[in-house]
């Protein structure tokens, strides 16, 4: 299977060089389609959209990963997978691959996460894909992420699921002492939290890692219980519901009749 390898880190980073090393080791066909630099926390934004607007690019070959395409994009990552997906650089991928993260990305705050934004990107170009992280420095475990990304993608190919778009989380231990897989939801609280503080230089980000307290069937209890989180993402999709008084998923419903007034003034 034709797999675009993307991450947020850029396209030297080691997560990235270990997923694209056990996918190539299973013998799938890889391309690499990433950031320049490091586009963490960007979301599904696509950077630049100006008419003509001009994205530098260069071509690289990584000794880990041999004769390997590997493209480098001054873009997030959200970007380069629409590009591989529309065919600029060659073949459309069958799937992509994004990470791995060093970071758990968890809960909703996900919305923030660009390594989940760019399998996002590629579920809206009709391409499914597995955003796959860990956890930070130094305790992280590329080796762990890596081959539960392969097995995931041989099982997404051999079922012929490759449609589905997953967000994936890994804990960092050993592979032979993961508890197994669970499919989760999205918890309310992600495993890391931000702190913002105004100071005389401007804003300071500081950054809290959690361990507890976590809602039950959660990706986050998921994975601080030593199991793997697998959730499946819808992407973009309306919620009409909510205007009809039947809305099944816990958001207030309000019956929008004719909010502008128009058919008062016919």
């Amino acid at each position: 299977m034709r797999v675009l390898v993307t991450n947020d880190d850029g396209y030297d980073a080691d997560g990235l060089i270990a997923v694209a090393s056990a996918l190539l080791a299973a013998g799938h066909d890889v391309v690499v389609g990433a950031p320049s630099s490091e586009r963490s926390g960007s979301g599904s934004s696509l950077g630049t959209i100006e008419d003509g607007a001009q994205i530098p690019m260069t071509e690289h070959r990584l000794p880990q990963l041999g004769d390997t395409p590997v493209f480098a994009l001054d873009c997030p990552p959200a970007l380069a997978t629409v590009a591989f997906c529309a065919g600029a650089f060659g073949p459309r991928p069958e799937f992509v691959v994004s990470g791995i993260n060093v970071g758990h990305n968890t809960g909703r705050s996900i919305l923030f996460s660009s390594t989940v934004g760019a399998v996002l990107a590629a579920r809206v170009a009709g391409v499914g894909g597995l955003a796959i992280s860990c956890g930070f420095a130094p305790h992280h475990r590329h080796d762990t992420a890596a081959a539960v990304a392969e097995r995931l993608v041989g099982w997404m190919d051999e079922a012929r699921a490759t449609r589905m778009t997953l967000n994936v989380n890994v804990p960092d231990i050993d592979f032979d002492d993961l508890r197994g897989i669970r499919v989760t939801s999205l918890a309310g609280k992600s495993m890391f939290t931000l702190r913002l503080s105004r100071n005389e230089h401007g804003l300071l980000i500081n950054r809290d890692e959690r361990q507890a307290g976590f809602r039950e069937g959660t990706d986050s209890a998921a994975v601080a219980d030593g199991y793997v989180s697998v959730s499946a993402l819808r992407g973009v999709d309306a919620d009409p519901d909510v205007f009809t008084g039947t809305s099944a998923d816990g958001h207030p419903t309000v019956p929008l009749t004719d909010a502008l007034g128009l058919a008062r003034q016919r």
